[in-house]
């Protein structure tokens, strides 16, 4: 079974500041990714080459969040400390890939996350375990897209000056143990570009290779520490 670094995820007060801030702050571009089926949520997608890309979140929706109970687990946190890594996502190839890993783990596979873009497509991606159970630990999740060619890595961003194009993820930073890592995973150690900081689970940062060398590095907070 083939395993790939598939998206990490930011999450922000303000999805459309945030997307601009880390444009501004990366060099890297974006595109309005849509809202998400209940339209409570949306995000914006930064491309980062080799099928991988960063989803940046924001709740656009304030009657959604009014009720404590119906908002997400990240959004009292981001609330207080502001942009915060929230997860970290792999891909799978197939259906029946993501089925025996379900079954393995022991977990249902979620339902959908169906994302609305702007011309009325949606895009539907399946999880398991789901991002409630594991991104609050600071574990991957593992994901499979319902229609491949259409994965959000592969749409073009904006057009901007001063764009750097991206050829991929060099390396993560997160948290806790490569040991407990692995463990989850369940690969051989070394097989994902880890950096392991000691500190509590989560991501902390990512590099970004450029397209004509040299590296981006994104860093924020982990959610999972607050």
């Amino acid at each position: 079974m083939a395993v790939h670094l598939d998206h990490v995820s930011i999450s922000s007060p303000n999805v459309f500041y945030g997307a601009h801030r880390l444009r501004l702050e990366s060099t890297l571009s974006f595109y309005d990714g849509g809202h998400f089926l209940n339209g409570d949520h949306a995000n914006r997608i930064f491309p980062l080459g080799d099928n991988t890309y960063v989803e940046l979140n924001g709740i656009v929706n304030a009657e959604a969040v009014r009720d404590p109970k119906n908002r997400p687990w990240w959004y009292d946190k981001v609330q207080a400390v502001g942009e915060c890594f929230t997860g970290l996502g792999l891909r799978v190839d197939t259906r029946e890939e993501l089925d025996a890993i379900a079954k393995q783990k022991r977990y249902t596979i979620a339902q959908p996350t169906t994302r609305i873009w702007p011309n009325g497509y949606a895009m539907r991606a399946f999880s398991a375990p789901s991002a409630q159970l594991a991104w609050t630990k600071g574990l991957p999740t593992w994901h499979w897209f319902e229609d491949f060619p259409m994965h959000p890595s592969g749409q073009p961003p904006s057009t901007a000056p001063k764009i750097t194009r991206p050829d991929g993820i060099a390396w993560i930073e997160v948290g806790g143990t490569e040991q407990a890592m692995y463990d989850w995973l369940e690969l051989p150690r070394g097989s994902l570009p880890f950096h392991f900081n000691g500190r509590l689970p989560g991501v902390y940062a990512i590099g970004v290779k450029k397209m004509k060398g040299g590296e981006i590095v994104i860093r924020r907070p982990s959610a999972t520490e607050f």
